[in-house]
């Protein structure tokens, strides 16, 4: 009998109450009986045999024997009584002969608690184990718009995909996301070899992020591997020792807390005011160094100007910033990353090129700009996106849903037959609030209006105004033209006896934004923004205000449609006029906002449905070509079936 053994897992049992009940927490199990009822539950699941790791054994089903035991699963009772007794023999038997009968738990929302078996979980973590064999009653939540409910939801597809069950994440998305980086659909079987390798993965990966100290973090040691993943890539990880795991997760470890967050993003909606950057710019060029050198700046295009409007846009700005400085700076542009092998090549001969900041200007290159700001943290990198959550890059991006909702009020005060057109690019974040910004300013001209919705990232489609009902005058198109092939296919345009007039556009002033970042680099801007925002993933998110974008319209415009054009620019300007801020339904019915609400701004960045006057819906994955595929998985929210 091993009364020693008994003593010292009551200790830590002692030890684990006493700081329970410090921090004003409860001390024993909790008793799964005790938090949900029958109302909570919408079914049983049995599951059978399974191995559960006992990380993930919370309690015990009923109040029975609960208090026997500390929240640790340790016991707390004298070693004098029966109990003691039976979990010493218990302790011996498992070093002898080892425990293997299983016992019977319920799973509810990923985690298990016992309802026989207690003192069996307490031995075998008393000894380091680390599962448990258990047959399993899965409870099922009634399914709600929680976000803790969807993430089970999500959870039980992909355990009825791969059988794994200690991957368990906190946030939407994330398992879908874990399938991609293993080649995988989401809801994809696997194979027992694919799963296999992936348990392996992650549990080298969890000992190592634990061992640093990842169980005080609230975070999951899921979502830690997902953003290891989002870092490194999984190609090379079962080649990796685990001295480059543990330098790696030591690497990226703001990045944990980054996502221990709630409020991970900080969106900074307007520049700082200038007067806050103390020292001319001259005299800082290198951040403080006295020589002359050059301030070196890389831009990295996806695309060349000649082929792509995107890119040609954002050169625009570049040559706004060299005439801007002059002979202070020295830019340099690396063209046609889309078509790298490995878009990480790119910005590694960007930084040995000796450039001190990089503008990376697609959202493609995110994961390759995260990778390399963790590798060289001296330099200052930027990514043009909007919902990155990594405080090892800046993301920005211009907010366009204000000029998206001036241009649909031109649209909605012109059309006759209260029927629009919008062509959209990629269904990223951003474009689906372009979209309804868009919606609600044709309602607001004309309440009848309706806008018919398609994409021009669809497969098989070459030109996506022929997708539109012929009928329809009015139409809302890419906001760039392609300088290679320069068409009136762009921004708000009438379609009359196959001729095209422009009527208005939407521009986005690439090269003030550019200024006034490089503004805030110079100056204590910055270094402030860091210390205000710790480990928060940080987004420049300007529009109107900054002057970073602005609506062009046609002087053939109507007096009235521009009188009340520049009426709205003003209030949105000042902000006295927000465009979301209304009662808001969307095309399923379902009401999204009532009258007098307030839409935050990352609800904005975030939205992923479209309003009750959009005819048109929201492409899965099986409808886009390729490339459009590509950037979505990385910055999109498109429907998956």
């Amino acid at each position: 009998m091993s009364a020693e053994d008994y003593l010292a897992a009551r200790k830590l049992a002692q030890k684990a109450y006493r700081n329970a009940f410090s921090e004003g927490k409860y001390p024993y199990l909790p008793a799964l009986d005790e938090f949900i009822t029958r109302d909570d539950i919408c079914g049983e699941m049995p599951l059978g045999i399974v191995d559960i790791p006992l990380d993930l054994i919370a309690g015990t089903k009923t109040a029975g024997r609960k208090n026997s035991f500390a929240n640790n699963f340790m016991p707390l009772l004298d070693e004098d009584t029966e109990f003691a007794i039976k979990w010493s023999l218990l302790y011996d038997s498992q070093l002898e002969e080892g425990i293997r009968d299983p016992i019977l738990a319920y799973e509810y929302m990923t985690r298990y608690y016992v309802q026989e078996g207690n003192k069996r979980v307490s031995v075998l973590k008393a000894v380091g184990a680390v599962s448990i064999t258990a047959n399993v009653i899965r409870l099922l939540p009634k399914k709600t718009d929680d976000v803790q409910t969807k993430v089970y939801y999500e959870y039980m597809d992909f355990y009825e995909a791969s059988k794994l069950n200690m991957i368990c994440f906190s946030k939407e998305g994330a398992y879908e996301e874990l399938c991609n980086f293993y080649g995988k659909a989401f809801k994809q079987p696997w194979t027992e070899d694919e799963a296999l390798e992936l348990r392996s993965d992650f549990s080298r990966f969890e000992q190592i992020f634990k061992e640093k100290g990842g169980s005080n973090l609230s975070v999951t040691s899921a979502d830690a591997f997902l953003v290891y993943l989002q870092v490194y890539g999984r190609r090379d990880l079962p080649f990796r020792s685990n001295d480059e795991l543990r330098n790696e997760i030591e690497r990226i470890w703001k990045e944990f807390l980054t996502q221990a967050q709630d409020r991970s993003m900080k969106l900074m909606l307007e520049p700082t005011d200038k007067e806050k950057v103390s020292k001319p710019f001259i005299s800082r060029l290198v951040f403080g160094s006295q020589n002359n050198r050059l301030l070196k700046i890389a831009f990295i295009y996806g695309k060349t100007p000649q082929t792509s409007a995107w890119t040609y846009a954002h050169e625009l700005g570049r040559f706004y910033i060299e005439e801007k400085y002059k002979d202070s700076i020295e830019t340099k542009t690396y063209y046609d990353a889309e078509n790298q092998f490995s878009p990480s090549d790119i910005l590694e001969e960007a930084i040995a090129d000796g450039n001190e900041i990089i503008f990376t200007t697609i959202p493609y290159l995110s994961t390759a700009s995260l990778k390399a700001a963790v590798a060289h943290p001296q330099i200052k990198i930027l990514n043009c996106s909007t919902n990155s959550n990594h405080s090892s890059i800046r993301t920005y991006y211009c907010r366009m849903y204000e000029t998206k909702f001036l241009l649909g009020l031109i649209a909605g005060s012109l059309c006759e037959d209260n029927r629009i057109g919008y062509i959209a690019d990629y269904p990223i974040f951003s474009t689906i609030s372009n979209i309804n910004a868009f919606a609600l300013g044709a309602k607001m001209a004309n309440p009848k209006a309706r806008v018919q919705l398609t994409w021009s990232s669809l497969r098989d489609v070459t030109d996506a105004s022929t997708l539109l009902d012929p009928q329809i005058r009015y139409i809302s198109d890419k906001d760039f033209i392609v300088p290679e092939h320069p068409s009136r296919h762009f921004g708000l345009y009438e379609r009359v006896d196959g001729e095209l007039n422009s009527i208005a556009t939407t521009v986005c002033h690439w090269g003030k934004f550019y200024e006034q970042i490089i503004e805030a680099i110079r100056g204590d801007v910055w270094k402030n923004d860091v210390t205000a925002n710790k480990n928060r993933a940080i987004n420049y998110w300007w529009g109107m205000s900054a002057d970073v974008t602005q609506l062009i319209y046609s002087t053939k415009l109507p007096s009235e449609t521009k009188r009340l054009v520049d009426l709205m620019t003003d209030l949105i300007k000042k902000g006295q006029f927000k465009p979301f801020d209304t009662r808001l339904v969307d095309n399923e019915g379902t009401v999204r906002q009532e009258s007098g609400m307030h839409m935050s701004h990352k609800d904005i960045v975030t939205m992923d449905w479209l309003l009750d006057n959009v005819d048109g819906e929201i492409p899965t994955f099986s409808e886009l070509k390729d490339e459009a595929l590509s950037l979505v998985l990385l910055q999109g929210d498109l429907n998956d079936e």
